[in-house]
C-alpha cells in the first residue's frame, strides 16, 4: 500500500511553482548557491524551466537574518512607468534612477521589519515606508511615485525633504537619501529584491522593435541593478536585487554592458542528465514523504517505475526516461506532468509501479497538456492559435514539407475570407519552430528544435517535423 501512496502524491504534483512545497521539492543546485551568497544576480531561461520555482525559493526560506520582497510584474502596467524617464540620462538608460528608488524603498520596508536595524532608528521607520508592500505591486508603485510623495526620513540625519516647490518629485535627491540612510543603519542580514515575469505580456516575438521603451526599462532595470550590488557590496552590506528574465527577451536587450551582465547571470539550460537528475530527487522526496523512510536518489527511479526501457514505436527501445523526455520541451514542468500522468494511470490500473502499459496510457493526457501549454504561449501572439494547429493536423503528417505546409494554410485562409490575418506561410512557420511546434529535420535525419538550437533560427530550406509531445493531441498517425 506505501507504493500506491507514492503514486498517489506524485499524481499531485504541481506544474505551478506557486503552488509547489517548496520545502520538499525544490532542486537546490549549485547556481542557486550562487545567488545566495551574491556572486549572481540575473537568472535567465526559457518559460517553464524554473525561474519562478528559484524566486519562489529565495522569497520564502526562511532565516532570522534574511529579508525578501518578490515582485511579480504578471499584467504590469509598464506603460505606467514611461512617464519617469531621466533625461539626464541618455537611452536606452533613461529608466536607471526610477528603478533605483523602486529597489531602495524595499529594501528600506525590509529594514523596516529587521528589529536590529528598527531599534536604533529614533522615528518610525515602519511608518514612513507604510505602502502595499504585500499587495499588487501596482499599488505599491504608484503609491511612491505619486505627484508630491516625500520619503519622510525626517528623524534621521537632521530632515529631508524629497519633494520640489513645484509639486514633482526630485527621484535624484531622493536615491540620495535612502542610500546614505540604507548606508548608515543597515546590518549584516541579507535583503533580496526580486524581480519576476517581467515577461509575461511581452508578443512581438519576430519582430521586436529594440528601441521601445519596454525594452529601455529592462536595460535600465539591469544597470541598476549592477549599480546598486557594485555599490554596497564594496560597503559589505548584503543588497542582492535578482532579476528574472526569459531568455529570448534577454538576447534582444542589447547593450553595451550586455558582456556584463552574462558574467553574472545564471542560465538556466536543462538537458537530460540534469531533468533525470531532478526527477529521481522529486520521486526520492515524494517516497520519503509517504513512507517517512530514506531513499538513495539513486535508488528512487525503481521504487516507482517497474521499467527502464520503452518500446519506441516499431523501432526496438530505448531507455524509459529517454523516451518521457523526448516528448517534452526539455523543461522541468513538462516532465513532471509526463510522470504525473504516468501515476495517474498506474493508479487507475491498480499496478504499484508504473509501467509500459501505464506510460502509453498516459500519452493522450500528457499529449493534451502540451498542447494547452503550446496554445497558452501563442495565443497573445496569434489569436486563432487553434486553427492554425489544425492545419497541421490536416496534413496528417509527423513530417512534412513547406510546400505542404503552405497549400494547407491557404485552404485555411481560402476557407476564413473574413479574417484579418496578414502573417504570411513563412511568418507562421517561423512562429510554430519560436514556440517549438515544430522543428528542422537535418540533412542526417536529426530533430532541431528552438529550445536546442544556438541560433533558434529556422532553415526554410529543410522539411520540417511536429514535436512528438504534441503528435497524438493533433491526430497525426
Amino acid at each position: 500500500m506505501e507504493n500506491s501512496g507514492v503514486l498517489k502524491e506524485i499524481s499531485q504534483w504541481s506544474i505551478e511553482a506557486k503552488d509547489e512545497d517548496n520545502a520538499v521539492y525544490f532542486f537546490h543546485f549549485s547556481d542557486v548557491s550562487d545567488i545566495e551568497n551574491g556572486r549572481k544576480n540575473y537568472v535567465i531561461g526559457r518559460k517553464g524551466t524554473g525561474k519562478t520555482a528559484i524566486a519562489e525559493y529565495l522569497h520564502n526560506e526562511s532565516r532570522y537574518n534574511k529579508f525578501t520582497r518578490l515582485l511579480s510584474f504578471k499584467n504590469f502596467p509598464f506603460n505606467s512607468l514611461y512617464k519617469y524617464a531621466d533625461n539626464d540620462y541618455n537611452r536606452p538608460n533613461q529608466f536607471i534612477t526610477l528603478w533605483i528608488y523602486v529597489i531602495y524603498h524595499y529594501i528600506c520596508s525590509m529594514l523596516a521589519e529587521n528589529q536590529r536595524v528598527y531599534s536604533k532608528v529614533d522615528f518610525d521607520l515602519r511608518k514612513s515606508f507604510d505602502f502595499d508592500i504585500k499587495g499588487a505591486l501596482v499599488r505599491s508603485v504608484k503609491k511612491i511615485t505619486a505627484r508630491g510623495y516625500n520619503v519622510n526620513l525626517a528623524g534621521f540625519g537632521g530632515g529631508i525633504q524629497c519633494s520640489t516647490e513645484d509639486g514633482e518629485f526630485d527621484y535624484v535627491k531622493a536615491n540620495e537619501a535612502m542610500r546614505e540612510f540604507i548606508l548608515s543603519v543597515a546590518d549584516d542580514s541579507e535583503y533580496y529584491v526580486i524581480f519576476d515575469e517581467l515577461d509575461e505580456d511581452y508578443r512581438d516575438v519576430l519582430n521586436p522593435d529594440r528601441k521601445d521603451s519596454y525594452f529601455e526599462l529592462l536595460i535600465s532595470l539591469f544597470k541598476a541593478v549592477q549599480i546598486i550590488r557594485s555599490d554596497f557590496s564594496s560597503q559589505g552590506i548584503n543588497l542582492r536585487p535578482v532579476i528574472f528574465l526569459r531568455d529570448d527577451i534577454f538576447d534582444l536587450c542589447r547593450d553595451v554592458d550586455r558582456n556584463k551582465w552574462l558574467d553574472r547571470a545564471i542560465t538556466l539550460n536543462w538537458n537530460e542528465r540534469k531533468l533525470r537528475e531532478l526527477i529521481n530527487f522529486r520521486l526520492s522526496r515524494a517516497i520519503k514523504k509517504i513512507t517517512e523512510k530514506e531513499v538513495e536518489i539513486s535508488a528512487a527511479w525503481d521504487h516507482v517505475f517497474g521499467v527502464r526501457n520503452t518500446r519506441f514505436r516499431r523501432k526496438g527501445s530505448v531507455d524509459t526516461f529517454t523516451f518521457l523526455t523526448s516528448r517534452t520541451f526539455l523543461r522541468p514542468r513538462d516532465v513532471i506532468s509526463h510522470i504525473r500522468e504516468c501515476a495517474n494511470v498506474a493508479l487507475f490500473n491498480e499496478h504499484l509501479k508504473i509501467d509500459n502499459i501505464d506510460i502509453k496510457g498516459a500519452g493522450a493526457a500528457h499529449s493534451a497538456y502540451m498542447r494547452r501549454e503550446v496554445v497558452d504561449e501563442l495565443f497573445p501572439v496569434i489569436e486563432d492559435v487553434s486553427e492554425i494547429l489544425g492545419v497541421l493536423s490536416k496534413i496528417r503528417k509527423p513530417i512534412f514539407t513547406r510546400k505542404e505546409f503552405n497549400d494547407r494554410y491557404r485552404e485555411y485562409l481560402n476557407q476564413n475570407s473574413n479574417s484579418k490575418r496578414i502573417l504570411s506561410e513563412s511568418q507562421i512557420l517561423k512562429i510554430l519552430f519560436h514556440f517549438n511546434v515544430i522543428g528542422n529535420i537535418t540533412s542526417g535525419n536529426h530533430r532541431v528544435f528552438a529550445y536546442e538550437s544556438e541560433t533558434k533560427v529556422m532553415n526554410m530550406d529543410e522539411n520540417m517535423c511536429v514535436h512528438n509531445g504534441l503528435i497524438h493531441s493533433l491526430d497525426i498517425v
